[in-house]
């Protein structure tokens, strides 16, 4: 027990002498602690990214997004006619096309404004040959008319639009609608009705 006091008492004696020879590296240390904590604390930091709130879209963006699709009837000479989403800044033309295109009985004189944008709710209406409903009535032009388009026209028969063709054959097309008359023997009253949808261009 005494042995045991003595190595203690020994330690604390060898210790107090180490502390007393290293004071001022002890101080140094514990001051230069205190300095690497202080610029921790005070380090300045950037300032945290504050919370985004979700996206609110406004009733102006809303009626915006709306406005970039328009819904639109194509019906008529077109090979699918029905409604179609476009686009708001498409054409009338982009609207045929999306419908299937033109049939070959679609009036070339008296289609629709294909420049012109389309508009929601609108229709785009492609007249067949004979149905044009513009102020003045737009002819088809004899020398380029198919058979099909040829039957369209009121006052046309079968026999008679063989006889156009065959002529345009034979002789390289009409240079005067009056040629019906003329040159194929087409009576005063059949020339004048079909006058009304022929011409020569």
């Amino acid at each position: 027990m005494r042995k045991h006091t003595e190595l203690l008492s020994r330690w604390r004696r060898t210790a107090a002498g180490w502390f007393y020879r290293h004071d001022w590296q002890l101080g140094l240390a514990l001051a230069l602690a205190v300095i690497a904590m202080a610029g921790y604390v005070l380090w300045p930091r950037p300032p945290s990214s504050p919370a985004v709130a979700p996206g609110v879209i406004s009733a102006n963006d809303a009626e915006a997004a709306q406005e970039r699709t328009v819904i639109v009837y194509v019906s008529g000479a077109v090979r699918n006619p029905g409604l179609y989403p476009l686009g708001s800044t498409l054409r009338v033309s982009d609207a045929i096309v999306a419908a299937g295109g033109l049939t070959e009985d679609a009036d070339p004189g008296c289609l629709p404004n294909l420049a012109a944008h389309v508009k929601d709710a609108k229709q785009v209406a492609v007249p067949l040959i004979g149905h044009c409903a513009k102020g003045k009535k737009a002819k088809l032009d004899i020398n380029l008319a198919t058979r099909d388009q040829l039957l369209l026209v009121p006052g046309m028969d079968a026999a008679l639009a063989d006889a156009i063709i065959k002529y345009r054959e034979d002789f390289g097309g009409f240079i005067a609608l009056t040629e019906l008359k003329s040159a194929m023997g087409l009576d005063a009253n059949s020339y004048k009705e079909l006058a009304k949808s022929l011409a020569v261009n």
